[in-house]
């Protein structure tokens, strides 16, 4: 068969298969943005980046992690998932924890707001209701959790050399590889002079299975030899690719952004969007990806308004989405967003048209607003046995009346 003839095949293939009733991709948590970004899909490379605090962990982590996880859990004839996680900033154990404030603000439908120091009974007047804790160990909590624990492989690598030798593993665990001869033949004489099998085609025992090798953050990694960092993320980039191709994995690499969009030329010149040339420690990760998600955060410069929405009354609950590289479709797509960083929840933000549904996002932010002061003030009052004192007070009052 031609290659051309390859190639439809392949599209008729795709096309059956959502006729059938399967999927192509695991479908994006943003419906209104699906034309920009549709979903996650089978051998394609990801890089999400953002200026430090903007919450870059935390969106790679809704998208892929959680609402994989999810998808996954509630259509288990669609897709077998693997996620292979390698977690260099944060330890398993606190990621595994902001996914149950996560789950209890999900299934609760917004009714239960546990942030992970609420969960860990930190705050020495607040110990975490024994009613939250019964809600994680009883259905549905239980099973997804179970369900996150047997899909969710965290990997302590560090190393470019390790994190591939640990996906290479799973794919012999889990396919087969084909081989064929290559023939070395002189250059002068043309004779042969050496054959050696190299690597022909990948076939995966469960092709519906989705394995994605998530990175947090790829600046973190440890030096390879004596290559520096840029190197060593260069050639972990290289070897991303070469799971991408041969084995159709699925890559999620979490970068920063630099100086070029983080400092104070950058907010005089309005570019504070994260961009390719604002990629920290290394560029090349942008050439390799297939697709660049970018986040931004108009409250962290202060903005009083970004692209017609009020930052004022939005504050930092307001996030910006935007597609910076897509290698098959169109780039520079943006959707405003909102993020509860207490529960590491993402939802869009209504139209700008809307104004009941933008009204109905302020008092949630308004309500949330309250109960952290409340929580602030029973503490300060307990703290100094029912008498606040006057710096206590004054330090509540402007919390309270900050925005």
């Amino acid at each position: 068969m031609s290659l051309s003839g390859r190639v439809i095949k392949a599209l008729k293939d795709r096309r059956q298969n959502i006729l059938n009733g399967n999927i192509n991709c695991i479908p994006s948590p943003f419906k209104r943005f699906m034309d920009d970004f549709p979903g996650i899909e089978q051998g394609k490379y990801y890089i999400i980046s953002a200026a430090t605090k903007v919450g870059k962990t935390q969106l790679a982590n809704f998208i892929f992690l959680y609402n994989s996880v999810l998808y996954a859990y509630n259509h288990p004839d669609k897709l077998s998932l693997r996620i292979l996680y390698y977690p260099l900033e944060e330890t398993q154990e606190a990621i595994t924890l902001r996914f149950m404030s996560y789950l209890l603000y999900k299934i609760s439908e917004g009714k239960i707001r546990k942030s992970p120091t609420d969960l860990k009974s930190v705050r020495e007047d607040q110990p975490i209701d024994e009613e939250t804790l019964n809600i994680l160990e009883s259905e549905p909590y239980k099973g997804i959790l179970q369900f996150f624990e047997e899909h969710v492989t965290f990997v302590p690598d560090r190393n470019p050399y390790g994190i591939y030798r640990q996906a290479m593993i799973y794919a012999e665990n889990n396919g087969k590889t084909h081989t064929k001869k290559l023939e070395i033949k002189d250059n002068k004489t043309g004779e042969i002079i050496e054959t050696k099998d190299v690597f022909d085609y990948y076939v995966p025992d469960n092709p519906k299975e989705y394995v994605m090798i998530m990175i947090d953050h790829i600046g973190l990694i440890s030096t390879e030899g004596k290559m520096d960092l840029r190197e060593s993320i260069n050639k972990l980039s290289d070897n991303l690719i070469q799971l991408r191709n041969r084995y159709n994995y699925i890559p999620v690499v979490i970068q920063q952004q630099g100086q070029e969009t983080t400092n104070l030329e950058a907010f005089k010149a309005n570019k504070i969007r994260p961009t390719i040339s604002g990629l920290s420690d290394s560029k090349y990760t942008a050439k390799d990806c297939n697709v660049m998600l970018g986040l931004t955060s108009p409250y962290m410069h202060e903005l009083p308004e970004y692209l017609g929405y009020d930052i004022r009354r939005l504050k930092n609950y307001a996030r910006f989405l935007e597609v910076v590289i897509n290698r098959d479709g169109q780039s520079n797509g943006m959707i405003g967003l909102y993020f509860d960083g207490s529960c590491n929840f993402y939802a869009e933000l209504p139209p700008t048209t809307d104004t009941q549904g933008l009204q109905t996002v302020y008092n949630i932010i308004e309500s949330n607003k309250k109960k952290r002061d409340k929580v602030f003030f029973r503490y300060n009052k307990n703290k100094h046995n029912g008498k606040r004192s006057n710096a206590a007070w004054k330090k509540w009052h402007r919390k309270k009346h900050k925005h």
